[in-house]
């Protein structure tokens, strides 16, 4: 078999291997981002129908199309991850909301409607909602199906698989170009074709002189061995380490999987994460401060030693979220506890909504514990102050441990001097 023979097998073998690396790149880029455009309508639907669910609750505290109410919407679209417009239809007219402008809405007079381009659905959300003093109200939202950023990243794992293909293809191609003018640059004359060897004319003899003894020339194994080898190194000898090897802790306990944050919301209760609170009430203070609004945060807990179980923490968070509807808004607390933010309502209003609260979890749950008074309440308010989410819990859970500890007042308020409060901001930020 010749030289040019096997280049040949050699080369269709590479040329198949790129070809099944170019449709494998390309399926696999394909699969990644219709698996991708699933997950992210998912997130879609979901988030639609918490945005639904607030903006039907926060018509309740808020009044309908109000300015809170509408920056309520505003933040929950700017939030999402994939939402990029809405519209909320009533009697009174039409509404929109976008992430930004030009994101989703295109305006037709005074009406507006959904774009229409690559990237968005063809069909928008839709669902009814219930409002008091409000008929035939509707919302419907647009999202992106599309995640740009994994996208790019996908088409550039693409790309580079390819361009791998063509630089294996190029250099097959380009050694088999070399071994085939090989032979043009190196080849041997043909039989018969080399040139006639003249015999060689003998010397004539020339005058013999006499010249004096040679020297005595040592033999070969006088001389020192020399080679044009270089002398090989010894290498070093290098110590073998030995890694310990990893052993797992048997009796380390395996990790519940209802105590890790994984989602939005919580499998015991199916309200907020407890990790998440600080950052919630941290963007809820910012938003109410901008605003010139305030905002009370409310923490309830279980008194007694005996501990609660799944069932009836999952009626006393459901109970919870029906009352102030706003799951978003609402986080467990330990073992026998939530904690619910309430944003654009005072101290004197949020005392009421928990003396309100704590009546209906007595009435409907009144046979799951001792006494009337084992749910303890504690509250703390902005009150116009400039207030991180740290203190307005400690103020808020200080009041909860007053309450716990006196069983004739289940509620108890922390209520702050402004006054007071920037003295005392004022004195600690000259002292540091």
């Amino acid at each position: 078999m010749g030289v040019s023979s096997k280049t040949s097998k050699v080369s269709s073998v590479i040329a198949t291997l790129c070809i099944l690396i170019y449709i494998a790149a390309i399926a696999f880029g394909a699969a990644q981002i219709i698996v991708n455009i699933g997950e992210r309508r998912n997130v879609a639907e979901k988030e639609f129908y918490d945005l639904a669910d607030r903006a039907s609750s926060s018509a309740v505290f808020l009044g309908f199309m109000s300015q809170p109410y509408q920056d309520t919407i505003k933040d929950y679209i700017s939030s999402s991850q994939t939402l990029l417009g809405v519209i909320i239809s009533g009697s009174g007219g039409e509404y929109a909301f976008e992430r930004f402008q030009g994101s989703g809405i295109v305006w037709a007079g005074d009406s507006p409607r959904f774009k229409t381009r690559a990237g968005l659905p063809g069909e928008p959300l839709y669902l009814p909602l219930r409002i008091d003093g409000q008929r035939n109200v509707t919302i419907q939202a647009i999202y992106s199906f599309i995640d740009y950023d994994i996208f790019l990243k996908v088409l550039r794992n693409v790309l580079l698989a390819i361009l791998a293909a063509l630089a294996i293809a190029f250099i097959t191609l380009l050694l088999e170009l070399i071994q085939k003018n090989k032979g043009a640059y190196y080849r041997p004359a043909a039989p018969g074709t080399e040139p006639a060897i003249k015999p060689a004319l003998k010397p004539e003899p020339k005058p013999a002189r006499k010249t004096a003894p040679a020297p005595d020339i040592p033999e070969a194994g006088d001389f020192p061995a020399f080679s044009s080898a270089p002398a090989e190194k010894e290498e070093p000898e290098i110590p073998a380490y030995e890694i310990p090897e990893f052993q797992e802790d048997e009796e380390q306990e395996a990790e519940d999987p209802n105590k890790s944050p994984h989602g939005l919301f919580t499998s015991r209760g199916n309200v907020g994460w407890e990790s998440y609170l600080n950052d919630r009430l941290s963007s809820e203070l910012q938003r109410c401060a901008s605003l010139e609004q305030d905002l009370v945060f409310i923490v309830m807990e279980f008194g007694g030693a005996g501990e609660i179980g799944d069932s009836l923490y999952h009626q006393f968070a459901d109970e919870a979220v029906n009352f102030f509807a706003m799951r978003d808004l609402i986080f467990e607390k330990g073992e026998k506890g939530i904690s619910v933010i309430v944003p654009s309502a005072n101290l004197e209003h949020g005392i009421a909504k928990a003396e309100d609260f704590r009546v209906r979890i007595n009435a409907k749950l009144s046979t799951s514990f001792e006494s009337p008074s084992e749910l303890c309440i504690g509250l703390s308010s902005r009150s116009g102050r400039l207030i991180d989410a740290e203190r307005l819990i400690l103020e808020a859970s200080k009041a909860l441990e007053k309450a716990l500890e006196d069983p004739v007042s289940p509620i108890v308020a922390f209520k702050s001097d402004p006054e007071k409060y920037r003295e005392y901001i004022k004195t600690h930020s000259g002292n540091e």
